[in-house]
């Protein structure tokens, strides 16, 4: 009775691999009888007729998790065809509890676990309400959480293991912190949306890891990523731009007549997306070779990957019986273990390698890194034979030539540009645009089309939260971004005028100006001259990032709040104090602010509302104007009442400069700004 159940919505979406298909009868995908082909094994009929006393238990399993029910069949019959019945078996018993997590089935589809989110919220949210916001519940409620394998929120409780005596010692204000911070916490556990955002997490994780451990991520399956993944990644994506397109970024102080961009539109110009995030990438990577060139620096190209325990199938896609369970994860912290080990070296060394580096996945989604590092000519031996030994330094009895481990390049200007060695793995992670052919060091050719190739690069890094790009030395980047925001032209070089007022020289504010030029013309070569030079300690570039407490931030900016208990300038919706943010840049003692105003989200409706209020307010002073009942000022008379105010933003008002006025004999004047 199996296949007169209801579809799921994955099911309807995506047919041609119908969960019930694969219930009802087991099939090997192409990609499994490729596998198995090549290994000469027997044949799928034969081995169905075998086992047949399992069969119940693996149609409730694929039953219960119907919308990975293809993989777990796939998984299962690859795990069997190489390791035995027995270890088949083990591992899908094995999926079937890593996806129930204190009940929660983590093989739903997304808008099933947006209703699993509400309904933890509001369990959580009653339980708050029936006790006091204590430490002692909140310990309670985070042994509840752990039932779900998902980490409570954290906050600094030292405060709770003192004595009173050492508390009463505490003053009021730090006292009244610490219960804010434990406010936050226990509000963020009967929050529908942080339920949401770490149930997605965890879905993502367990079913990509289960999906190596089935064998069914290489590339002649699902390169990269596994198939529930990235379509489930597209769904999400498709909600989204649905929902950002009907809002729109509108200024605090803005006309509502105006035209507004929307939340799409402006998310699309952020350094961090597609286009935008390649050309900032090129023209830092550009700009190194540039200074390289001018310091007379060599270039070298290195490519490292992990060892086989990593790696969960082989280029032929048949499992790797070495093996042993890591996830991309656990290969990235090998990757940063060895790098940290190599800087210490390079420091001994006096190498002070800049530069870049990128992570790839392999078509099996394990992690492999590729350097592109300036460093002085006499350094380039020195710098290779440290990461290769690094490198070839883990189970070296498996190695049988360096390369696979370490492979190195030294870059020749006469034959190309370094750029471009590493502007095919940049295009690759990004967009895949300009690339015929999509390769992996280990696997060799993959056939997918690379846009395909990128979308899974992308969702494999989201997915276990990886950084993909990575600066080595050279000055901030994010200082880089902040000069720009400043305004291009003749309109950002006075505002740094206009900021630095009496309190630099002139060999500051030229030294200042040089900096935020080479920003706005996007000359990296140039920004990391002016920032000190290419090897420069974060301590002595020219201009640091300003991080300031948001209501510090607000009283400068002018962003005052009229309620600041409830402004999200000066806590979170949680209750607690939020993170500080970037106020400008500084240089000294002096800071150039670069954000400046604030902006709220509105939908259409909401702009033509707040149109209606205008029009509104405006014929009813047209009205009092017609009825005599309110005498418009002249131009002159308002540009000279104008000239005498002073601005108050803490009430919202304008104030009449006395003095100013004294000569008219004008009395005390207040124009609220809100009336």
């Amino acid at each position: 009775m199996l296949n007169e159940r209801q579809l799921s919505t994955y099911e309807k979406t995506f047919p041609a691999q119908s969960a019930v298909n694969a219930v009802a009868d087991i099939r090997l995908d192409s990609s499994a009888a490729a596998i198995l082909a090549r290994a000469k094994l027997p044949n799928k009929k034969r081995l169905a007729e075998s086992k047949l006393d399992s069969h119940q238990l693996r149609s409730e399993i694929l039953h219960t998790h119907s919308n990975l029910a293809v993989m777990l069949a796939n998984g299962y019959l690859v795990t069997e065809k190489f390791f035995g019945y027995a270890e088949a078996r083990k591992r899908l018993l094995e999926a079937d509890r890593v996806l129930t997590l204190g009940g929660i089935n983590l093989s739903v589809s997304d808008d099933e676990l947006c209703e699993i989110a509400e309904d933890k919220a509001r369990l959580f949210e009653l339980r708050l309400k029936c006790s006091e916001p204590t430490y002692k519940l909140y310990k309670k409620l985070c042994a509840d959480f752990r039932v779900y394998c998902i980490e409570p929120p954290t906050f600094d409780d030292d405060y709770f293991t003192l004595s009173p005596a050492e508390r009463s010692k505490l003053s009021p204000s730090y006292r009244q912190g610490v219960m804010n911070q434990l406010k936050g916490a226990l509000n963020r556990m009967a929050c529908p949306l942080w339920w949401r955002r770490r149930l997605r997490t965890k879905q993502a994780l367990v079913i990509e890891q289960l999906a190596r451990d089935m064998h069914t991520v290489h590339k002649k399956s699902s390169p990269y990523v596994s198939e529930f993944t990235i379509r489930s990644k597209r769904e999400r994506n498709a909600k989204s731009d649905a929902i950002m397109n009907d809002l729109y970024v509108v200024p605090n102080d803005a006309n509502p007549f105006d035209e507004f961009e929307s939340l799409k539109d402006v998310a699309a110009k952020s350094s961090t997306s597609g286009k935008q995030l390649a050309a900032e990438l090129m023209v830092r990577i550009r700009g190194f070779e540039e200074c390289s060139k001018t310091l007379g620096h060599r270039g070298e190209f290195y490519t490292i990957t992990a060892p086989s325990r990593f790696h969960s199938v082989h280029a032929s896609g048949i499992p790797n019986r070495k093996y042993n369970g890591s996830t991309p994860n656990d290969a990235q912290d090998y990757f940063n273990d060895l790098w940290k080990r190599a800087r210490a070296l390079f420091a001994k060394a006096d190498i002070r390698p800049y530069g870049f580096r990128v992570v790839e996945p392999h078509h099996d989604g394990c992690p492999h890194w590729h350097m592109l590092l300036f460093m002085e000519k006499g350094q380039a031996i020195k710098a290779r034979k440290i990461l290769k030994s690094l490198a070839l330094e883990d189970t070296p009895s498996e190695v049988r030539t360096s390369s696979t481990r370490f492979k190195a390049i030294s870059i020749d200007r006469k034959k190309g540009s370094a750029a471009g060695y590493i502007a095919k793995y940049i295009t690759k992670a990004v967009n895949g645009e300009h690339i015929n052919q999509v390769t992996c060091p280990e696997a060799g050719k993959i056939s997918i089309a690379p846009a395909d190739a990128a979308e899974r690069a992308s969702t494999w890094a989201s997915t276990f939260n990886i950084r993909r790009f990575q600066q080595i030395g050279g000055p901030s980047v994010t200082t880089w971004r902040e000069l720009r925001r400043l305004g291009m032209g003749e309109s950002g070089k006075c505002e740094v005028a206009n900021s630095m007022n009496t309190n630099l020289d002139t060999v500051s504010r030229y030294a200042l100006e040089k900096v935020r030029a080479a920003a706005d013309a996007s000359d990296w070569a140039a920004f990391c001259l002016a920032m000190g030079g290419v090897q420069v300690k974060r301590k002595d570039q020219a201009v640091r990032i300003h991080y300031q407490i948001p209501d510090i931030v607000d009283q400068i900016t002018g962003e005052i709040s009229r309620s600041e208990s409830n402004s999200p300038y000066f806590t979170t919706k949680y209750g607690d104090m939020p993170a500080k943010r970037i106020l400008g840049v500084a240089w000294d003692s002096v800071v150039v602010i670069t954000r400046r105003g604030t902006n709220q989200v509105l939908t259409e409706k909401d702009i033509q509302s707040q149109r209606k209020i205008m029009l509104g307010v405006s014929e009813s002073i047209q009205n009092w104007v017609d009825d005599g009942r309110f005498e418009q000022p002249s131009i002159e008379e308002m540009q000279f009442l104008e000239s005498c105010a002073i601005e108050d933003y803490q009430n919202m008002c304008l104030f009449m400069d006395y003095e100013a006025l004294s000569v008219v004999g004008s009395d005390e004047v207040a124009l609220d700004l809100c009336h």
